[in-house]
């Protein structure tokens, strides 16, 4: 009996010996990056117009702020990032560095790529990089997606031509409102206030020197006359210098022309003839052409996501604006 005892206490010594021995194994291949379960495939679904950003599903969940990875297409590393944020299923990155420009410029929307999670030096051969992990700089908050303190090579030149800009990508689109006055006829006295919606593309065809186009709507109700309306149309062109101010503030002078077309169908259609002069006077009078300036103030609140606001001799409006 106690011969038996003592063989199974042997076998059971050498079960565990192995067992824990093989746990061991695994998590040092896991940590080091060489198990399979640091590769996976998610899919691209949203690139920025730098190229630095990019928005990767998180079907496999493993994924988290701070996360060093990789991206790979047919076992090729294309690029490092770094995980910036998780949020619904979805994971914001930033890229520090690129391995390969043929591989890199495959990269495009809803594209399937391998992710490769922490150390990739087991992955696939890449060329010597110029900064670790540990050297180069992380990002901490979201704050960190444009402050563009991370940045990717100096020597990879596709990045340069962005280099100076305050704001990277080429196009700013915004949604705007006013308020439109326009003084009634002689007879009434007084004015007219509308809501004024307007609709600004703003393209950066130089470095910080952008062109912007603006149309803007506002309907005058009991105008010229009580029971009638006014259809006003704003038409806006400018051109805009980009400088950069504190707590993320963009400030931009700008000098333009503008032109008004006017729709007043009922004016002038009295039976009194003086008062329908100056009916057809009062709406001629927002029929102006001219050039202006003024300056626009952008304030980001998120990546690409700005409050808008123009201050100048054409309008005063505030509205929010998205870059891409």
């Amino acid at each position: 009996m106690t011969c038996l005892k003592i063989l199974v206490s042997a076998l059971l010594a050498v079960h565990f010996h192995f067992v824990f021995a093989q746990t061991l194994v695994d998590d040092a291949n896991v940590v080091s990056g060489g198990s399979q379960e640091n590769v996976f495939t998610e899919t691209i679904k949203i690139i920025s117009g730098s190229k630095k950003i990019f928005i990767l599903t998180n079907n496999n969940q493993q994924l988290s702020p701070g996360d060093f990875i990789s991206l790979a297409l047919e076992n090729n590393l294309a690029a490092r990032a770094v995980v910036a944020k998780v949020h619904q299923g979805q994971v914001g990155i930033k890229v520090l560095k690129i391995y390969s420009l043929a591989q890199w410029g495959r990269l495009r929307r809803n594209l399937e790529v391998q992710v490769v999670r922490g150390d990739d030096a087991s992955f696939a051969k890449k060329p010597e990089p110029k900064a670790t992990d540990a050297t180069a700089p992380k990002i901490r908050s979201e704050d960190d997606l444009y402050t563009g303190d991370v940045v990717v090579d100096d020597d990879v030149g596709i990045f340069d031509e962005n280099k100076n800009r305050h704001i990277k990508p080429d196009n700013v689109v915004a949604i705007t409102g006013s308020f439109f006055d326009a003084a009634e006829i002689k007879s009434k006295g007084g004015a007219v206030r509308a809501n004024e919606f307007g609709l600004s593309w703003a393209y950066q065809f130089a470095d910080n020197y952008f062109v912007e186009a603006l149309y803007g709507r506002a309907l005058l109700d009991n105008f010229p006359v009580d029971s009638s309306q006014t259809l006003v149309n704003r038409l806006t062109a400018r051109i805009k210098f980009n400088i950069k101010g504190p707590l993320y503030t963009f400030f931009m002078p700008y000098v333009g022309f503008q032109s008004f077309t006017v729709s007043s169908p009922d004016a002038g259609t009295g039976a009194n003839q003086l008062t329908n002069e100056e009916e057809l006077d009062a709406v001629d009078k927002l029929k102006k052409t001219g050039p202006v300036f003024g300056v626009t103030a952008l304030r980001r609140l998120v990546p690409g996501w700005f409050i808008k606001a123009d201050i100048g001799t054409d309008l005063i409006n505030v509205g929010f604006a998205i870059e891409f």
